[in-house]
């Protein structure tokens, strides 16, 4: 059916004169700058959809058809034409609503659907320089297109304003003409819009982008609904791909396999065996080890959690917007890290955050929030928070979420992170880098097994009673900047005797570790026995003895720095903490915080816990102070030996 071609803005105003229409380019632009958002042209058109294809669900309902109607959302992303098309089988638009709808501020939409500020259609229709609409109803359909509507706004003095014209020719989306009824919607992308390319992301085929948008737009619905059918086509230089999602469903990593538990089902079953078997039974093998924790609570729920720490503004918030509250709980930061390599998309584009999630209308909205934890703040970057608000839009366009929901949502994210997961972090995996595995530990083995040969064919050996005096002090004269300062000031004090019983032994660069050490009490006894004055750095008598005589078989020693590069190697799974015996660095660094405790054993009642000669401190797990590896921190044995007194007091106040 063709029309008259018309003035969007006419139904706005009737009477459109210069400063009226100045007036209404203002509203248009403002409109415009509300949106700011890679994926909001995405999120608009799609959100249409999802409203469009309900509204038909319940009028069908409603005549008894339901059983007959399939909802359906087709997008079409064409990166080789740089063109985006959403279509429907919803509800369509009659004559009277097909030219009214993209008027600024105006809507036919209730409160309860995805968009109904009026805003949407606009920034559609004048946020582009072209875009293509088809409708079809009983009775009515027509297709029409506006072209340089961006530009008219923003040039000084353009004459006649943008006219929806007809427009002749297929759809852009062949699907749309299986569709009785419903809505097409095409927008072309070029230099001034925002996205200018869709090449720019990267992924260039169907399977990656139904994973960006149900991150990103409203086929991540927060609530389940698999009766909506949808068809991701995607048009590259590799040709055309296509994929049909089985639901419109928020994507959680948890649900992509692993091993998972919901939190309240942990809990129900530490308590029974508490009830049954009394403190300190260990729960099944299903509730240990798990990838993720997950768990989902309604409003009344978080005024448990909250109980008193819940202030009246948020008492307030709970009451007016009802939020549901959904988390994921996983073993190590590199699970996000991991699923955002593996869309293969733009390098260190990341398209899933750990963070806090808003959420209103059903849908995912905004960029995520930081959880703002004051201790193991590494767990930000492990938990992800979904929070949604009901009976609540955020401000036009996609501006963010008013000051007290933003505000409530970090505080319940604390609240819970602080009081529930920090008590399950046991259940997860230990955060350990490289899952241990039998080849990993078969090539370690070896060698150990290579260099013990290698010292047994040429060993070094060097005895006299002339050398190391008389001067007493290391010839290193600054201090370290780099490793292998370290390396030379280490070497330094063990052949001064500061650090005794260390074996070093050869080892090569090839391996994934520095060395290898032996550990020797070959000495006589006495020279390894701890005293505050004279040998801070030795071990108990008790040790001493027992050890006589003793040398243990090779242990991986890692020379860093900061220790900061070793927690980096364990993150990056380039090493695994359950493989490092001993790290010789010069400054603990901060890194270590977020996810691990640090055990002084140069505070004088902590030194009894050396397992031998020159050990400064251990690293060991942060939730139940299990220890990992010993450290020799030269910087802050140095300390200790120059200034004991002062030391002790700054080992206290750092690690206690």
């Amino acid at each position: 059916m063709t029309f008259v071609p018309f003035d969007p803005l006419e139904f706005k105003n009737t009477h459109v004169n210069e400063a009226a229409l100045a007036a209404l380019k203002r509203e248009i632009t403002n409109i415009l700058s509300s949106y700011v958002g890679w994926y909001d042209p995405f999120s608009e058109l799609i959100q249409n959809a999802l409203d469009a294809v309900e509204a038909r669900r319940a009028l069908e309902a409603s005549d008894g058809n339901k059983a007959n109607y399939v909802p359906t959302v087709s997008i079409l992303i064409d990166i080789v034409n740089n063109s985006l098309t959403v279509s429907d089988n919803g509800i369509g638009l009659d004559e009277q609503k097909f030219q009214q709808f993209l008027a600024p501020n105006f809507s036919f939409k209730s409160g309860n659907t995805r968009g109904h500020k009026g805003v949407g259609a606009t920034y559609v229709a004048y946020g582009f320089n072209y875009m293509r609409i088809e409708t079809k109803t009983p009775g009515f359909a027509a297709a029409g297109r506006i072209r340089g509507a961006r530009n008219w706004l923003y040039e000084m003095g353009a004459a006649a304003n943008p006219r929806i014209e007809p427009s002749d020719g297929q759809s852009a989306d062949p699907e749309f003409s299986n569709f009785e009824r419903g809505v097409s919607i095409t927008v072309r992308f070029d230099d001034s819009t925002h996205p200018r390319k869709l090449s720019w992301v990267m992924a260039d085929d169907a399977e990656k982008w139904a994973n960006i948008l149900a991150i990103k737009t409203g086929l991540g619905s927060v609530v389940e609904d698999d009766s909506i059918k949808t068809k991701i086509v995607v048009r590259s230089e590799n040709g055309e791909t296509s994929i049909e999602p089985d639901s419109v469903a928020y994507l959680w990593l948890h649900k992509q396999g692993g091993k998972i538990a919901r939190i309240r089902d942990v809990d129900a079953e530490a308590r029974r065996l508490f009830e049954k078997f009394g403190p300190g039974r260990a729960l099944p093998d299903k509730f240990r080890q798990l990838d993720f924790l997950w768990d989902t609570w309604s409003a009344d729920e978080i005024a448990q959690i909250m109980g008193a720490d819940l202030a009246e503004e948020e008492r307030e918030v709970l009451e007016r917007y009802v939020p549901t509250i959904s988390v994921e709980f996983g073993y190590t930061a590199k699970l996000w890290t991991k699923f955002n390599k593996s869309l293969g998309i733009r390098s260190n584009y990341k398209v899933l955050h750990a963070g806090i999630q808003l959420a209103a209308n059903r849908m995912p909205q905004g960029e995520p929030l930081v959880i703002p934890l004051d201790r193991n703040i590494g767990r930000q970057n492990q938990i992800h928070f979904l929070v949604h608000f009901d009976n609540y839009s955020p401000d036009m366009g996609r501006k963010g979420f008013h000051r007290e929901l933003a505000d409530f949502s970090k505080s319940v994210a604390k609240k819970i992170t602080d009081s529930i997961l920090a008590k399950l972090r046991s259940q997860l995996k230990a955060n350990t880098g490289v899952a241990p595995d039998l080849v990993r530990e078969l090539k370690v083995s070896e060698w150990k097994e290579r260099m013990l040969a290698h010292e047994g064919n040429l060993p070094l050996k060097l005895e006299s009673e002339h050398f190391f005096a008389p001067t007493e002090r290391v010839s290193v004269t600054s201090e370290p900047t780099r490793e292998q300062d370290v390396i030379a000031l280490f070497n330094q004090l063990i052949a001064g005797g500061v650090v005794r019983g260390l074996q070093i032994m050869s080892t090569n660069e090839r391996f994934t570790y520095d060395g290898l050490v032996k550990i020797a009490f070959d000495l006589p006894s006495e020279l390894y026995v701890y005293d505050e004055a004279s040998n801070p750095l030795g071990v108990t008598l008790e040790l001493s003895e027992a050890l006589s005589g003793k040398v243990t078989p090779p242990r991986i020693l890692e020379y860093k720095f900061s220790l900061d590069g070793l927690v980096e190697d364990f993150d990056t799974h380039d090493k695994n903490v359950n493989d490092v015996d001993l790290c010789v660095c010069w400054q603990t660094g901060s890194l270590y915080s977020e996810r691990y405790g640090i055990t002084s054993l140069l505070i004088p009642e902590n030194a009894d816990q050396r397992q031998f000669h020159g050990v400064t401190h251990t690293l060991t797990d942060l939730e139940n102070g299990a220890k990992l590896c010993d450290l020799i921190v030269l910087s802050e044995l140095i300390e200790a030996l120059n200034e004991p007194e002062a030391s002790s007091e700054r080992q206290r106040n750092k690690y206690e």
